[in-house]
């Protein structure tokens, strides 16, 4: 029995299928077929029904789950925790974020980081923007070490340690040209007059705006949805249409035809560093964590 088979296990279960899960592990089915015949022949048991396209746990491979479960969990941990005493060389630091690093100074922040090690230690910051959910899953599931994620979003979240990053401000963004730019504040109900354009419904941006106006009475179907702030932003200049985002996404600088106006009401969300409690990471994953709690008691 080795780490493999049990991880080729684990992902067979997960997946109900050899060949994704052969896929998946960039194995041939054949070759993971193989590895389970050798660990049920070893094990002295079969750990599959194969009825017709589909497979199930047998009985004695719903409790050789839970084995495989802590002992590749144990695998990582015991890793992790060695890997504090190794002299570090290279390193990676596993982040998923929603779509804000540019916008939000984050890749300013990374950059003085790496700047902390001398030319011997090769830091890899192994970094991806994904939707909320799609960063959670993978939160949740230790495929990241750290997320960049909204926190009124975040389920169970005393699973979790959290630092906060800022505070997500909502703004009326319109052309220069629109009958609403002359306005110093506007309601909700007064955006809702006009042509809306959001991000689309996979962005928790769209949750928090429509939850909003429903919450007014405003049930407003957008006319315009898109998955890149900025080609929303392009739409906006060049149309009669508006849109609500949070302050920080609407670059004036790059689309100079464009304003933003303060909403009457308190629309906001929170961003914030979030990994799971138990889950080890490597050295030098800690210190980026660190390094961003004392980013946030000196912004403090």
């Amino acid at each position: 029995m080795n780490f493999d088979q049990l991880k080729y296990f684990l992902t067979i279960v997960k997946t109900g299928s050899f060949s994704e899960a052969a896929d998946e592990m960039f194995i041939s089915q054949s070759s993971m077929s193989k590895q389970i015949k050798a660990l049920e022949h070893e094990l002295g048991i079969d750990l599959f029904k194969r009825e017709h396209s589909k497979i199930y746990l047998t009985s004695a491979g719903k409790k050789f789950l839970d084995y495989a479960q802590n002992a590749i969990k144990d695998h990582n941990d015991i890793r992790l925790y060695l890997d504090e005493f190794v002299k570090k060389s290279s390193k990676t630091i596993r982040i998923g974020s929603i779509p804000v690093v540019s916008a939000y100074g984050v890749s300013e922040r990374i950059a003085e980081f790496t700047t902390f090690y001398t030319s011997d230690v090769n830091v890899i910051i192994d970094m991806h923007e994904s939707s909320q959910d799609d960063v959670q899953k993978e939160l949740k599931e230790n495929k990241i070490d750290l997320a960049l994620i909204r926190t009124e979003f975040l389920e169970n979240i005393d699973e979790f340690e959290v630092i906060p990053y800022l505070d997500d401000v909502f703004v009326l963004a319109c052309s220069k040209n629109h009958p609403l730019s002359k306005n110093k504040e506007v309601s909700l109900k007064d955006a809702a007059q006009y042509p809306l354009s959001l991000l689309s419904p996979s962005s928790r941006l769209y949750t928090i705006v429509v939850k909003a106006m429903a919450n007014q009475g405003l049930y407003v179907k957008p006319n315009c949805l898109t998955t890149r702030h900025k080609i929303l932003l392009e739409i906006i200049q060049k149309s009669d249409n508006i849109s609500i985002l949070p302050d920080r996404l609407v670059d004036t600088k790059i689309f100079p035809n464009i304003i933003t106006i303060n909403l009457k009401e308190d629309l906001h969300s929170s961003v914030a560093w979030v990994r799971k409690k138990e889950q080890r990471v490597n050295a030098i994953a800690k210190e980026f964590w660190n390094y961003w709690k004392q980013y946030y008691n000196e912004e403090a």
